[in-house]
């Protein structure tokens, strides 16, 4: 009998022993401004994965925590993350980060508060990105930056503007500025174009998504070549990519699309054929009654009649006038049996094109108190007016940051990229510009094929001017970029402000460019 009472006392005493090793934690979240309860608010056990989420009244209750906890850390969304010490029926106050942030900006060395920073800095948030219909993120420090330009030397689909820092440092070296993403100095500017007439501006901060951008930090004196140097000459600009919250993991969604029609970009209606025609008579008319040459208006009527005849019979026009006044109106009719009577090449039709903008951004970000990720991918796709003008983009990227113990915190950042862009150099004139030939006078009559044979003009002179309805099918300019981009840090927490960070990074960017040859006389030719 006294070993059957022993055996079951035992137990009973082992069981009570274990029992009051853990314990529960129960209390109440509260927002501080108003009292309100916290809906969401993730109540985590210092030192350990325990945890709950706070219900509609926001309460909570956490079993089988260990007797030994001290404290709680209490994090939600919108409120600033806060430690608390584990008492009995918990009242837990949270207060309203938007309250309490200072404006923390990324520095050289890390962060600091902007109020307590000494040098001349500038800071920009994703709020001012996001929304923005462009392929970089240049446009949004356009007006927030104190000293810094903003401009624009080519209107190519998926260009991005050059930024300057306080003016122009140099007349033969370069003025861009320093970019840095997540602590790593990043090459950028144009990187494999083509030189010449034609060529397609070629931009490698394109391959960055906006979308992807949590703030960007503009360094703009000394104290920025306090860790890079000379390289710093032009000022810093440096990125950050967005992490993750804790809390509920956060999926984001966001697709936009934008049209830029015909009437957006046609500031004037120019005058019809048949308008355009009676004036340039009306010119030829009064250059020989009011000229040197005194002649009659009989002899002036014949003269712009035969004048017209001589430029425009080989596109299949004829021209004659019924009267001899300055005046009158001209008869407009096919040539040489060419079909052409009564119409007109319409070359608006030919060059451009209704353009479509459209960009689709997927993410999913969360964080824990030990683990930090936060991955997107992206599409964009950016048409110009003319239709030989595009650029699309496809990107994703994973951040993620794992904390090791107290000590230690490894990061990795992986980015990858790829362009594509076609286009011709807007950048010159636009006396030079093909394009802008279509304003020109009495352009709806020649035609960029020979109404005899059919076959396309490919001469200057043949077509008056650049036939780029025959030009944009032989030349290629197209160029396509591949960027690659990883890092992985590791960061030792050594004392509170002292940490010791390692970064190793590889950054690859292939360029091609596509021009194909064309056989000509047997030789190959561009």
């Amino acid at each position: 009998m006294y070993r059957f009472l022993l055996a079951c006392i035992v137990p009973l005493f082992f069981g009570a022993v274990l029992w009051s090793q853990t314990v529960a934690v129960s209390g109440t979240v509260l927002a501080e401004n108003d009292n309100s309860p916290i809906i969401g608010a993730f109540v985590v056990v210092e030192g350990t994965s325990i945890g709950a989420e706070t219900d509609m009244n926001g309460k909570f209750i956490i079993r089988n925590v260990p007797s030994s906890a001290k404290s709680v850390r209490v994090s939600c969304l919108s409120m600033k993350t806060a430690t608390f010490p584990i008492s009995r029926n918990m009242v837990i106050y949270l207060q309203d980060e938007s309250q309490n942030l200072d404006e923390v900006m990324v520095v050289a060395y890390g962060t600091a508060k902007k109020s307590s920073y000494a040098g001349s800095a500038s800071l920009v948030k994703s709020d001012a990105i996001k929304d923005l219909p462009n392929a970089g993120f240049q446009d949004a420090l356009n007006g927030r930056v104190a000293g810094l330009q903003v401009t624009s030397s080519s209107g190519q689909a998926g260009s991005v503007n050059s930024i300057r820092i306080r003016g122009i440092g140099s007349m033969n070296a370069s003025n861009e500025p320093l970019y840095v993403v997540d602590g790593v100095p990043v090459f950028s500017g144009t990187a494999g174009s083509m030189n010449g007439y034609t060529y397609s501006t070629n931009n490698l901060l394109s391959t960055l998504n906006p979308d992807d951008i949590e703030s960007v930090s503009v360094l703009k004196d000394a104290a920025a070549s306090s860790l890079y140097g000379s390289r710093a000459a032009n000022g810093v600009i440096i990125i950050t990519t967005k992490r993750g919250k804790e809390g509920r993991p956060v999926v984001r969604l966001n697709a936009s699309v934008g049209f830029t029609p015909t009437w957006a970009t046609d500031n004037y209606e120019p005058a019809g054929v048949q308008a355009q025609v009676n004036m340039l008579y009306t010119v030829f008319h009064n250059y020989m009654t009011a000229g040197s040459s005194h002649a009659t208006d009989a002899e002036a009527a014949t003269w712009a009649i035969n004048k017209l005849n001589s430029k425009f019979n080989k596109y299949g026009y004829q021209f004659s006038s019924q009267g001899s006044g300055a005046y009158d109106n001209v008869a407009i009719s096919e040539y040489d049996n060419s079909g052409r009577g009564g119409k007109y090449y319409d070359w608006d039709k030919a060059y451009f094109r209704t353009a479509v903008y459209q960009s689709y951004d997927m993410s999913v970000s969360g964080a824990t108190p030990l683990t930090n990720y936060y991955a997107s991918i992206a599409y964009m796709g950016d048409e110009g007016r003319l239709k030989v003008n595009s650029f699309d983009r496809t990107s994703a990227r994973v951040n993620l940051n794992q904390k090791a113990g107290k000590i230690f915190e490894f990061g990795t950042n992986i980015s990858m990229s790829r362009t594509k862009r076609s286009g011709y150099n807007d950048t010159r004139s636009t006396a030079n510009n093909n394009f802008m030939q279509t304003r020109n006078l009495l352009w709806g009559l020649y035609w960029p094929t020979d109404y005899k044979t059919g076959d396309p003009w490919t001469t200057r002179y043949g077509s008056y001017a650049q036939n780029n309805v025959y030009y944009d099918k032989e030349w290629g300019n197209d160029a396509s970029t591949l960027n690659s981009s990883i890092s992985e840090t590791v960061t030792a927490h050594l004392l509170p402000g002292l940490d010791l960070k390692s970064v190793l990074s590889y950054d690859n960017t292939t360029v091609k460019h596509v021009c194909p040859l064309k056989v000509v006389d047997g030789l190959y030719k561009v």
